[in-house]
């Protein structure tokens, strides 16, 4: 787990960033944070965090789910009678996202991000993706987890549906799972590239004979 800075720290934070998202709604009074339209990149509701229930924790995140999240109250799960900061997808996609990056941190380091996907994977799975292309076989794996979440807010978007709340939980874990795996792969793989060049720099050349 020490191998890596870069993602143990990604870790902490993903992790702290999702832990708050469902302590934040218990820090304030039932109904403080409830029935709420808004729009996506958007703080919409600064009249809100303004008033004397929303604690200084609280307003920090909900500010920062705000900013990233429309926060309609139809389409977000509920704790103590407030509305959580992010929609049930956006919920479902940063938890599982921190089970990616741990996994990530479990699986050998590589230089590719492809490979270390590839790699990630059991044995039997890995040979069989070598077949076909490990850089390949990680597009594929991350096309198939974000496939769900991209057909179900299109539909929506284009139709009159209106996904389920259980559907968005659903679908957005693996999305999270594909999203962690490649951000924990990628910082990985840059650490491991940054060691690999230090060394060939650090090795001695070939000397002259005098």
């Amino acid at each position: 787990m020490r191998w890596s800075p870069g993602l143990l720290a990604l870790l902490a934070v993903s992790v702290f960033w999702t832990v708050s998202i469902f302590l934040a709604p218990m820090t304030i009074p039932p109904g403080s944070f409830a029935f709420t339209v808004g729009r996506a990149n958007a703080v919409d509701h600064w009249d809100m965090y303004a008033r004397p229930e929303f604690n200084w924790y609280a307003k920090v995140i909900y500010v920062l789910g705000d900013a990233e999240c429309h926060q309609l109250w139809y389409r977000s799960l509920w704790i103590n009678g407030n509305q959580m900061p992010v929609d049930a997808r956006d919920t479902s996609l940063y938890l599982f996202a921190n089970f990616a990056l741990f996994w990530a941190m479990m699986t050998p380091a590589s230089a590719s991000v492809g490979r270390g996907i590839a790699r990630a994977f059991p044995p039997r799975i890995w040979r069989w993706s070598q077949r076909i292309g490990e850089t390949g076989f990680a597009a594929l794996v991350v096309v198939l987890g974000l496939l769900p979440v991209a057909v179900d807010g299109t539909v929506q978007l284009v139709t009159a549906y209106e996904s389920t709340n259980a559907t968005r939980v659903v679908t957005g874990i693996p999305g999270g799972l594909v999203a962690g795996l490649f951000v924990g792969t990628l910082v990985k793989s840059i650490r491991f590239v940054g060691l690999e060049v230090r060394t060939f720099r650090e090795e001695p050349g070939p000397r002259k004979s005098a």
